[in-house]
């Protein structure tokens, strides 16, 4: 007759022996046999397959009949059996271990448990392999995945945000705090409400709502954002909402790209569109007008028909300099500017120049003006000087006075006359692109205000400087600063006696 453990294995008082026993015959067990994706098998403390069985050991060429009876020595190759050893020896002194084991080409994560009887004493190992091959497949696919979004989110060369509901920004790329010049902590505490311009913040939170609305799956604006220095910035913002699978709205991505240069190039273009249409009309009626008159009847008056022609010579003259000062500017902000610096005497240039100046009645002294040599373009000196005189005599008095002398290995040189100057409040803006002050405005001569813009970004091609300062006496006196010219005669008998000593 069986006893009540004989008859029931599965009752906890069972003794190692027994239990052992039990593990040894488990592998007839349907649980065993039928376990899919894997294998499930127990060992003893020589690790030794007790019970082994499972749908997932046809696959790696393995079978029950192969590992029961045998160590993991004698199955598996020494590469593999010497990275569960350990596993199998923890799970024997009682820690578990989850692990992944490569093996036949695929991964299986194995994990081992201690065999407790029923008086608590490990008696042997249990383990679980599952084929893990596809998942961790999956997992490495889905990491490179993720790190190739954070790395083209945190790189792009346009700013990209993902922005919550109510306008909180919870996630910014470098380009964005390179923007707005906040630093991305800064960026996180605030809106996109707390930088948006006021003027266009109405149409932006527009669009939002008809975003959270469902009226529209994304939009495109042009808008403002005002920096950490309060500047303004124009950007291409795109933005769309990404919603969960049952259609609640979660959070915006935008897109925002820096248009700032493109508005201001297109709004000079416009500037500088109206500024010839308007300027160039008046010395166009001009020629037009005592054009007219030259071709009429002829006059016995010689000086008539000599100041018919010099104020047709005057117009042309006005609208050559507004176009070669368009062009010049146009030139500047395209950057395609080159500036070739060569030696140039400075005294026999601005003689050149003024020659070639008709400045009317004002006066130009150049008395001041010491023999020295400057380092610039020549067409561009020709140009920088042409249009301070210029200036000076649009705005100025009757006499300007030019210096030049030598300083610290620089040539300076100023232009002075003996005008009004500048009014004080117009002096921040004076070198500005198409900047003219009110009382140029109001006053009968013609402008584009892009002369000192001008004579600013050619110095600076040529390595100069140009400054203003009102004088106490009355009048404007604009400074610039070119290099030296290296001396080249000097330069040339070094050259010659390095190379005689060389030959002796």
């Amino acid at each position: 007759m069986r006893t009540d453990a004989e008859s029931n294995p599965d009752r906890g008082d069972l003794n190692s022996d027994d239990a052992v026993a039990y593990l040894r015959d488990a592998g007839e067990h349907p649980l065993m046999y039928s376990f899919p994706q894997g294998a499930l098998f127990s060992f003893d403390r020589d690790l030794r397959y007790l019970s082994a069985g499972g749908l997932g050991l046809a696959d790696v060429g393995l079978s029950r009949e192969m590992l029961e009876g045998n160590t993991i020595f004698e199955v598996f190759p020494e590469a593999t059996a010497s990275i569960i050893e350990p596993l199998y020896r923890a799970a024997l002194a009682g820690t578990p271990t989850t692990w992944d084991v490569p093996y036949g080409g695929r991964i299986y994560s194995q994990r081992l448990a201690p065999v407790r009887n029923a008086a608590g004493q490990i008696v042997a190992g249990l383990g679980i392999t599952h084929d893990m091959t596809e998942a961790r497949d999956a997992e490495h696919a889905l990491r490179e995945s993720e790190e190739r979004n954070r790395l083209t989110f945190e790189h792009a060369p346009i700013g990209q945000a993902i922005v919550e509901l109510d306008g909180t920004w919870r996630q910014v790329n470098a380009a964005v705090t390179t923007l707005t010049g906040y630093t991305e902590a800064e960026l996180l505490r605030m809106t996109f409400q707390d930088i948006t311009h006021p003027d266009d913040l109405d149409l932006d939170m527009g669009h939002l709502n008809e975003l959270v609305a469902g009226e529209i799956s994304s939009y495109q604006i042009e808008k403002r954002y005002l920096t950490v220095s309060r500047q303004i910035v124009w950007v291409l913002l795109s933005v769309a909402l990404v919603r969960d699978d049952d259609g609640t709205p979660l959070y915006f991505i935008s897109q925002i790209q820096d248009i700032t240069d493109r508005k201001r190039q297109h709004q000079a273009l416009q500037d500088l569109t109206a500024i010839l249409a308007h300027d160039l009309r008046t010395p166009a009626t001009v020629i037009s007008g005592f054009a007219e008159l030259l071709e009429g009847p002829p006059s016995a008056d010689e000086h008539v028909v000599k100041t018919h022609a010099a104020r047709i010579v005057a117009a042309a003259r006005s609208m050559t300099e507004l176009l070669d000062n368009a062009l010049t500017a146009t030139t500047l902000d395209s950057g395609q500017l080159l500036a070739t610096p060569r030696a140039v005497e400075v005294r026999h240039s601005l003689m050149a120049i003024i020659e070639n100046l008709d400045l009317g009645a004002v006066s130009i002294n150049i008395a001041e003006v010491e023999d020295l040599t400057a380092w610039i373009d020549p067409v561009q000196f020709g140009q920088v000087i042409t249009n301070l005189l210029t200036n000076a005599a649009k705005y100025g008095g009757t006499e300007v006075a030019i210096t030049a002398t030598a300083q610290h290995g620089q040539v300076s040189m100023s232009v002075i006359d003996n005008g009004p100057g500048v009014d004080p409040d117009f002096v921040p803006y004076l070198f500005d692109r198409f900047a003219r002050s009110a009382a140029a405005r109001r006053g009968r001569q013609r402008g584009s205000g892009l002369g000192l813009y001008i004579v600013r970004d050619l110095l600076t091609a040529n390595g100069g400087s140009i400054r203003y300062a009102s004088r106490p006496s009355g009048g404007a006196e604009f400074t610039i600063l070119l290099q030296s010219a290296p001396d080249l005669g000097a330069l040339a008998r070094g050259t010659a006696r390095i190379t005689a000593n060389q030959a002796s």
